[in-house]
């Protein structure tokens, strides 16, 4: 009788680990998903900082194009 209360309280410490590391492994996998959305949004944040500092950069210099020509009159 020991022996099968032995291998029966094995089957179930077994199965108890079995589950435990799936809701670990589940646990895990949502902080990972969590931290890939946060650091999207982040990216997305800076980028948008980024170009819209430039932009007004850009805006303060004025326009950037060619100047007028001076004609010297030769050829």
């Amino acid at each position: 009788m020991a022996e099968q209360e032995s291998a029966a309280v094995r089957n179930a410490n077994k199965h108890f680990r079995k589950e435990e590391q799936a809701r670990q492994g589940a646990a895990a996998w949502k902080e990972y998903v969590e931290l890939e959305d946060a650091t999207r949004l982040k990216t997305a944040r800076l980028r948008a900082q980024r170009l819209a500092r430039d932009a007004a950069a850009a805006s303060a210099k004025g326009p950037v194009g060619k100047t007028a020509k001076t004609s010297s009159g030769k050829k």
